[in-house]
């Protein structure tokens, strides 16, 4: 009898502890669950009008990208703006979209400073229309081999940190200007039939395209293999400084680069010299002043025609 008690007990026991080792494992999971996430990002693509972005670096304050009937502007100083190429903000928004936690790095705030996701980090908002449904915080990254970035994120309403692939410094951790359209030249020399070159005095000319082949309008043929460097370097340029320029106080330019295709579709390249600046603006992107000292883009465009004969 003493003996069946006694097994009872131990059977009750051992129930009362197997309960106890399920509640205490259920408890984890759900904690684990909770703790890690397997999605950060949740946006539709097809519906951000709005993005906002809060750089880090301290002489940028808030970058406002947004769309207006079927472009995309930033918002610049003095209730101005420019269009943003398409590509620029799907970009933007694939890498936002594509963002998966590869582990859990930091757990509450102690550890926001190691992994830079305080408030000095840079902050990313992404809006569908008046709904914000992104508020991502982007912390440091690392180099990992072989050849891997990863950046430590987290979002603003949550203290856990993430790692994740990619080095998003890169893309948010800029100025206005690098999210503006910086195009002066962009085409295919295959499609050109001329190129005529304005300049003061008598220094203009202009080449014409007989038969494939370049040669001057005079009739002087052109070094093929200079002429055919040159206008790769040419059907590529873009501008690396933007100016804030009143085109109403401009002079006349004195310079200006006009490039016809095929189709007779053209490409204008305006230069103008002032007391003090090179300006250089584009017929692809007119509400655009570059600043022609920088990188020497002025030369790149207006060359002169010793650029296209041998030595």
């Amino acid at each position: 009898m003493i003996s069946v008690l006694s097994n009872k007990k131990l059977g009750l026991a051992f129930l009362v502890l197997l309960i106890i080792a399920a509640i205490i494992f259920l408890t984890d999971q759900g904690s684990n669950e909770r703790s890690f996430r397997t999605e950060l990002v949740s946006i539709d693509t097809s519906k951000v009008s709005q993005i906002i972005i809060y750089p880090r670096q301290a002489d940028t304050d808030k970058i406002k990208l947004y769309q207006e009937e079927d472009e995309w502007k930033v918002e610049l100083s003095n209730d101005k703006s420019a269009l943003v190429p398409q590509r620029k903000i799907d970009d933007i928004v694939n890498q936002l979209a594509n963002l998966k936690p590869e582990r859990l790095a930091g757990r509450g705030e102690s550890s926001w400073t190691d992994f830079e996701v305080d408030t000095s980090a840079t902050r990313v908002e992404v809006y569908e229309g008046s709904s914000r449904t992104l508020d991502l915080v982007i912390g440091k990254f690392t180099f990992q081999q072989p050849r891997a970035m990863k950046t430590f994120v987290r979002l603003a309403n949550d203290t856990d940190v993430y790692e994740v692939d990619g080095f998003l410094s890169m893309t948010f951790n800029q100025n206005r200007d690098s999210f503006r359209d910086a195009t002066v030249i962009k085409g295919d020399i295959n499609n050109w039939k001329s190129i005529s070159y304005s300049y003061p005095a008598d220094s203009s000319y202009q080449l014409v395209k007989v038969n494939d082949s370049w040669q001057f309008s005079n009739g002087v043929r052109v070094d093929s293999a200079k002429t055919s460097v040159k206008l790769r370097q040419l059907a590529n340029i873009s501008g690396n400084e933007f100016l804030d320029v009143n085109k109403s106080e401009l002079p006349l330019p004195q310079y200006k680069l006009t490039i016809i295709s095929n189709d007779d579709s053209q490409i204008e390249v305006f230069g103008y010299k002032t007391e003090n600046e090179l300006i250089v603006n584009s017929s692809l992107n007119p509400d655009s002043y570059f600043n022609g000292r920088k990188n020497d883009l002025f030369n790149k465009v207006f060359v002169g025609s010793k650029e296209f004969v041998g030595k």
